[in-house]
């Protein structure tokens, strides 16, 4: 497979020669003995390995000296947290240093990751590792990659998704998923409002045709090339359908008596009215002001609702869209 980059566009992948080599690697064989917490996400000529939906290694080929070379966040390492210009900066490091210090490396991911994020990873497995699940999870962490930083500058879509799911069945349906755990995340800066803004803008600007499905058949190209438990063939772009979103609450829960469950305080960030047994309103813009009912197949843009009192030690969720939700709300 070739990457594909363009002043205005980039093809997700990598190549066939990076997939043998990687299926030849110590990270492969890591990989195989721990497929019940790691993920593999197909990136833009590279890979990322995802332990608790947290990069802990940055995979790429040297063509040259065919050879994996790996980059990683010295937190992982030793537990440390670095100055602002060292943050998130990955240091070159020898495969087989990260499967020596697998367990180490867990144990900083733990420390430092949400709740949110380990169970965004726990319900993508449980899925994924369900060979009667009706979705298959492609992607985690999903970023918009752009040709430069300008380009990135100027954008006023960053195109994040925390999951995309693929039906099983034949035209594939696609669902694009944001996860939230308890009530922590839904207001503030990147609560509920800002994701229906940034899939309303996904939307007016057909980014789905124009770039996200090419996207995922590359990405899922790629997955069969790595030898992944893709449950179907390679689709083409017209056996993948348009998308569906999804909003995911787990633990949906009060946190005490007479509090709000996280389904209620979200309801007062949706609603110009009390619904959903909401107890109290936004004193901000509401999402109806601005975008509409978005429970409702009339409306500009619209989503699903799935609701779960599961927490991330209880979660037994092992279809991650038609999975046993307390909740359902489908657009009507």
């Amino acid at each position: 497979m070739k990457e594909t980059i363009t002043k205005k566009k980039i093809t997700r992948g990598i190549t066939k020669d990076f997939a043998a080599a990687f299926k030849q690697s110590e990270l492969y064989k890591l990989y195989g003995e721990h497929k019940d917490e790691l993920f593999i996400g197909v990136r833009n000529n590279y890979l990322n390995l995802y332990y608790n939906c947290d990069s802990i290694d940055k995979i790429e080929y040297k063509k040259r000296d065919r050879k994996i070379v790996c980059e990683i966040d010295k937190y992982y390492l030793d537990g440390n947290h670095y100055n602002s210009k060292e943050k998130g900066k990955r240091y070159k490091i020898e495969q087989i240093e990260i499967c020596k210090q697998y367990e180490v490396i867990k144990k900083h991911s733990n420390a430092k990751v949400t709740p949110e994020k380990k169970a965004q990873s726990k319900l993508v497995l449980l899925n994924n590792n369900n060979k009667e699940s009706n979705w298959f999870c492609v992607d985690v962490e999903y970023v918009k990659q752009f040709s430069n930083k300008q380009e990135k500058k100027e954008a006023d879509f960053n195109g994040r998704f925390d999951i995309i799911a693929l039906s099983k069945a034949k035209p594939h349906k696609v669902a694009l998923i944001e996860l939230k755990y308890g009530s922590g995340a839904i207001g503030g800066e990147s609560g509920i409002y800002k994701h229906v803004e940034d899939f309303t803008k996904f939307c007016d600007k057909d980014y789905f045709q124009g770039h996200l499905k090419e996207e995922i058949i590359e990405i899922i190209k790629s997955q069969i090339e790595l030898g992944l438990d893709v449950p179907f063939e390679l689709p083409s772009e017209k056996d993948v359908l348009s998308p569906e979103f999804y909003f995911i609450t787990l633990d949906n829960n009060a946190e005490k008596e007479n509090a709000s469950t996280p389904k209620q305080t979200m309801a007062g960030y949706l609603f110009n009215d009390k619904r959903w047994g909401c107890k109290k309103l936004t004193t901000k813009d509401s999402v109806e002001s601005k975008f509409g009912d978005i429970t409702r197949k009339d409306n500009k843009f619209y989503t699903t609702f799935l609701f779960s009192k599961e927490t991330l030690k209880s979660l037994r969720i092992t279809d991650i869209i038609d999975g046993g939700y307390d909740v359902k709300i489908i657009p009507e």
